[in-house]
């Protein structure tokens, strides 16, 4: 009989995303799946949060992975929010250790706020390491409702540390997407550059 027709060709295979969809995706996740975060996957956020910019090499981020323990004595710092914070299935609190202080006992020297910024950029890399994995987080500072204090307190912190956040995270219940909507900036880029001759 005659030959067999040749299968049609393959469709070309879909380009990668581009290597910054991560940072489009990156939203402020609040409500999360119930399953918990591949141990692999937060070792490697961590992993990316330790190379961040880092002037001196300072290192002055100190980060507290909250077990269940932890996470109960977290949810528990708030009573009218407790049944919302049970629900978010990871925690990472993070404080800085300033390698210099001012004579008030602050942080604000020249080494102090690079520290500082370094460890947001640290924070920085935590999340958009996770979110190129499809987990969302959140960075939550006053929100929580609770004085920073009992935050270090309920994981152990020591108290000469200044708190930087919580940053939850988990699988969101509404997929990150580089296509998502972000929430108006008021300047937006326009309003804040400025082309130089």
């Amino acid at each position: 009989g005659a030959p067999a027709a040749p299968p049609p060709p393959l469709p070309p295979p879909s380009p990668p995303p581009p290597a910054d969809d991560m940072l489009f995706a990156r939203r402020s996740v609040v409500a999360y799946r119930p399953e918990p975060v591949p141990a692999e996957a937060v070792q490697r956020a961590l992993e990316a949060a330790v190379l961040a910019p880092n002037h001196f090499l300072t290192e002055p981020w100190r980060f507290y992975l909250a077990g269940p323990e932890a996470r109960a004595r977290l949810s528990a710092l708030n009573a009218a929010k407790q049944a919302a914070f049970e629900k978010v299935p990871g925690w990472l609190v993070v404080t800085l250790v300033a390698s210099d202080l001012a004579p008030d006992g602050s942080f604000n020297t020249k080494k102090g706020l690079e520290d500082h910024a370094a460890c947001a950029a640290a924070v920085q890399n935590f999340m958009l390491s996770l979110a190129a994995a499809g987990i969302g987080s959140k960075w939550m500072t006053g929100a929580l409702g609770a004085p920073p204090e009992a935050v270090k307190a309920a994981v152990g912190a020591e108290a000469g540390e200044h708190f930087m956040g919580a940053i939850w995270f988990g699988y969101p219940e509404t997929p990150l997407s580089a296509q998502a909507k972000a929430p108006t900036r008021k300047r937006g880029l326009a309003g804040v550059l400025t082309h130089t001759s």
